[in-house]
């Protein structure tokens, strides 16, 4: 008796322990579903630039600021409260009003701001925090986080003041100039100077390493490049003929490199970071008239347009509007929603319009579409096309001898009038021979 006892009051633990946790993840679910539905700002350093950056000079720290949630953030601020070593450098403000972020503004679309911060001349070496904040609707000011800025002295320091690409934007299939500028910031000669640039990327598993190409071919050398040595103060530029492959994604690529060094003293020096290779092609866009059920003026039918997408990236969000025009009536919704065009493909949109009867020999359709490139930049496009018109023969000829419906519907009608007139006719004849 005893023991039955003791299993039921077990059981009955038991099962309120389950209650409980059943209770607890309905809750989670709940708030989780909740947040999706909220704005959730996103914060995230960008870079550095010099990296690092030596005490007395100035540095540009670039942000990128998005919305990984469901609802638009309205009326964002934003402000970075520098303390000892930073401040502000010039008159430029510390806060910034960025506007409205969108749902799921994210990646490539997110906002991204600089501040141009003084480094103090005194600033030890290391790595020093900003505080970064923002607000909505001049509400409280929520803080993001810290974000760490890189300092280092002037012994041995072998600051990479600029890394730029020529052109800034690199075009798949063609040769890009990527060069380092490097300065001497130490009081002593620096010599052995070796920049390695990664163009294999690391990817660890579980049970294996393996390596993932990149799509560059350094031209008319390796991936490495030495310099021998470089006096204090002085500046020298490192560069590298890359080849980009044609079929490169449009998209920003992180590749790594490493620079290594040797100061007066044979101490060595070694430091690693990662550049951004902009890969973006210019979008090749066309559009024409895919089919049409007019053939002649005065006549009501479908016209299909054909977008084709030439170009090497993908676009999306594309939107295409027939605009109004002279000598016909828009009968469709002018609005046609496409999304997302895949490089070497194409998609149509389709409208309904009424020709003038006294539109002459051809019809101008000004159409204004507008899309985002891969890598988020909005383009705005207007494309006339030109609807032929025809009559005699070679209405015929482009109908095969058929009428198009409206004519049928017309030669019927006139049929029916003269039918009438002359039933009319007959019947009145034969009223006044009786």
């Amino acid at each position: 008796m005893r023991k039955n006892a003791y299993q039921n009051k077990k059981i009955s633990r038991l099962s309120g322990f389950v209650i409980l946790a059943l209770i607890a993840l309905a809750l989670a679910a709940s708030v989780s579903a909740e947040t999706t539905t909220l704005p959730q700002i996103k914060v995230t350093l960008i870079n550095q630039e010099p990296d690092p950056v030596a005490p007395g000079n100035t540095v540009d720290v670039r942000f990128r600021i998005e919305n990984e949630g469901g609802a638009a953030a309205q009326n964002v601020d934003i402000k970075i409260v520098p303390d000892y070593p930073f401040s502000i450098y010039g008159s430029e403000s510390d806060v910034k009003n960025i506007g409205t972020l969108t749902g799921y503004q994210t990646g490539d679309v997110g906002v991204n701001e600089k501040w141009n911060l003084l480094v103090d001349s005194n600033a030890a070496t290391g790595d020093n925090p900003v505080e970064f904040w923002y607000r909505t609707n001049n509400g409280n000011w929520i803080k993001s986080g810290e974000y760490d800025i890189s300092i280092q002295s002037r012994e041995a320091v072998l600051a990479i003041n600029q890394i730029k690409t020529e052109p800034e934007s690199i075009v798949p299939g063609t040769k890009t100039k990527v060069s380092f500028v490097l300065e001497n910031l130490a009081d002593n000669t620096l010599r052995d100077i070796k920049l390695n640039l990664d163009i294999y990327t690391e990817l660890a598993t579980a049970s294996s390493v393996t390596f993932r190409e990149l799509p560059f071919t350094p031209i008319g050398s390796g991936n490495e490049k030495t310099l021998k040595l470089l006096m204090p103060g002085q500046s020298a530029e490192i560069s590298f003929d890359i080849f980009t492959d044609a079929d490169a994604d449009s998209k920003v690529y992180k590749v790594p490199y490493a620079l290594t060094y040797y100061d007066s003293s044979g101490t060595d020096f070694e430091k690693e970071g990662i550049v951004g290779f902009i890969v973006e092609s210019e979008p090749d866009i066309s559009v024409n008239i895919e089919s049409t059920e007019i053939y002649q003026a005065g006549v009501k039918g479908n016209v299909e347009i054909k977008i084709v997408n030439k170009g090497f990236s993908d676009i999306k969000f594309l939107d295409v509007n027939l605009m109004e025009g002279e000598n016909y009536e828009i009968l469709s919704n002018p609005e046609v929603y496409i999304g997302k065009l895949d490089s070497d493909d194409y998609e149509t949109a389709g409208y309904t319009i009424l020709v003038d009867g006294d539109a002459g020999d051809k019809v101008t359709l000004p159409l204004k579409i507008e899309y985002r490139d891969a890598n988020g930049h909005l383009f705005t496009q207007e494309m006339p096309l030109e609807l032929p018109l025809f009559s005699g023969a070679e209405l015929k000829q482009r109908t095969n001898g058929k009428s198009s419906p409206f004519t049928a519907i017309l030669i019927v009608a006139i049929l029916a009038i003269i039918g009438i007139v002359i039933y009319r006719k007959i019947k009145k004849g034969k009223k006044k021979k009786e």
